[in-house]
């Protein structure tokens, strides 16, 4: 309340800044109003007559009615300027980008080779946790999430409940099979209301090779058309790298085909540096929108002045009634 009534000096403005000039002419006009004094309403035939008015002293009356008078017309100039108080409002449109995930949860997902504060862990765990810090640190995109193995599976829409999507990352299997080009299907059907907005696939796997569902590189042709990038990571055992060459060069091609970027990954710390390549290459971007809101401080000020004149004019004319 206090802050209503006496916001800090440095948050205030004035609309109408150019009649605070008047402020400096109101001594001027007060000082020759009491040099020169007002004329004469009534002309006096007799001395015996102003002897007469003189027993009333009126020099206390007056000055009171100026009291009442002058801060009312520093009141009311002031409230004329319009002073305004900053809210410290700031309206921000936001646009995000939209991310579609597509995360690997086959048997192999299970192996325990990764190492997440010096803990042994899985894949999965490893994925999830570097999935969840992505999508906390990323609050302006709309995110959802495809789970497969040897099937694919939506598991979350596009959503702005970053909260919820993180808890829905809880899911294990035990399902032999792989197949990543169907999740990356589900994934491009969920992105297409998107229209004209960015639209990107991140997609996480250990495959070594594909055998079920879509074939990848057939889903980026369909993909690549509207506009979908899929960046590709793919988590290896170094000591069985060979294993993984047929399938790094298949993930490799379908990330060039639709504009995005493949990584090949052997640890937490691998993981989540791509993670942070891939948060710059995709950098959310959004139009902003300022609109500076204003507090006007006029009737606190223009209030007063009116009461106070209005109790001038009032005992200018009734109690103090001057002569005519």
């Amino acid at each position: 309340m206090t802050r209503d009534l006496l916001p800090p000096l440095d948050t205030l403005r004035f609309a109408n800044p150019e009649l605070l000039w008047l402020l400096a002419v109101l001594p001027l006009w007060m000082f020759l109003r009491g040099r020169f004094g007002r004329a004469a309403a009534v002309q006096f035939s007799s001395f015996a007559l102003l002897a007469e008015g003189a027993r009333r002293k009126r020099a206390v009356p007056g000055r009171f009615l100026a009291a009442l008078r002058y801060p009312a017309l520093v009141l009311l100039i002031t409230a004329l300027a319009r002073p305004q108080a900053d809210k410290g409002l700031a309206e921000r449109e936001k646009r995000g980008i939209n991310i579609m995930f597509v995360l690997d949860f086959s048997s192999t997902m299970t192996t325990r080779d990764f190492f997440l504060d010096k803990k042994r862990v899985s894949r999965a765990e490893a994925m999830k946790t570097v999935v969840a810090e992505f999508i906390k640190s990323r609050p302006d995109d709309r995110i959802g999430a495809v789970y497969f193995d040897r099937g694919a599976h939506l598991i979350s829409p596009l959503t702005l409940d970053h909260e919820w999507l993180r808890n829905q990352l809880a899911a294990e299997t035990t399902s032999r099979g792989t197949a990543p080009g169907s999740g990356m299907l589900i994934a491009a059907e969920a992105l297409l209301p998107a229209k004209e907005q960015t639209k990107v696939i991140i997609t996480v796997t250990d495959a070594d090779r594909v055998n079920e569902g879509a074939e990848p590189e057939e889903v980026a042709r369909v993909i690549a058309p509207m506009g979908i990038k899929n960046h590709i990571i793919q988590m290896v055992d170094q000591s069985q790298s060979s294993l993984y060459t047929a399938s790094g060069e298949l993930f490799q091609e379908v990330a060039r085909i639709t504009g995005g970027q493949f990584f090949k990954v052997s640890d937490y710390g691998g993981l989540r540096k791509v993670y942070g390549q891939i948060d710059t290459l995709e950098k959310a971007s959004f139009t902003e929108k300022k609109q500076q809101a204003w507090r006007e401080l006029m009737p606190w000020l223009a209030v007063p002045a009116l009461v106070l004149l209005l109790a001038e004019f009032i005992l200018a004319r009734t109690v103090w009634r001057r002569l005519p």
